[in-house]
């Protein structure tokens, strides 16, 4: 079980392998803002709602210390506070993609993954037979990922970028 906060979840549903995400996790906790900010209705509906509405291994899971939230940095939006204090509260890892909420986690303790954590981990599971693919098909849909951070794990899962 892992909490979590949009980005990641949008990025995985933006390329169609929310299974991928599913596989490596299991189960993936979600604050209430998170779960607002996937499946708000109207015409801006995020990629994913739906799965996120009706699958069983996205759990939806209030904050209980509210006034938690105002003790961290307000530049963070409600939906990465509320998963960083959630992970807190339950004892686990956060999977978390903006570099500024992930910095304000591990300042709190937390186990911090992102994205490209649960490609290097789904690579020797089998899962994916490359990661580099993966990680264009993030890029192509719109999902910002740092170049220096793509070279890095590129290097560390033994794969050249062409």
């Amino acid at each position: 079980m892992i909490v979590a906060d949009a980005g990641p979840i949008i990025a995985f549903a933006r390329i169609k392998r929310l299974d991928l995400l599913r596989s490596v996790v299991g189960e993936l906790v979600i604050p209430d803002a998170v779960y607002e900010e996937l499946v708000q209705k109207g015409p801006s509906r995020r990629p994913g709602a739906t799965e996120v509405e009706q699958s069983s291994w996205i759990q939806k899971m209030a904050v209980m210390d509210r006034t938690a939230l105002i003790q961290l940095p307000f530049h963070l939006h409600l939906g990465e506070r509320e998963a960083i204090i959630l992970a807190q509260e339950i004892d686990t890892q956060l999977l978390i993609d903006e570099s500024r909420g992930r910095r304000v986690a591990r300042e709190k303790g937390l186990e911090v993954y992102g994205s490209l954590r649960i490609l290097i981990e789904a690579k020797p599971q089998g899962l994916i037979a490359k990661v580099r693919p993966v990680i264009q098909n993030m890029l192509d849909a719109g999902y910002w990922i740092d170049e220096a951070l793509i070279r890095s794990l590129l290097q560390e899962t033994g794969e050249t970028r062409t």
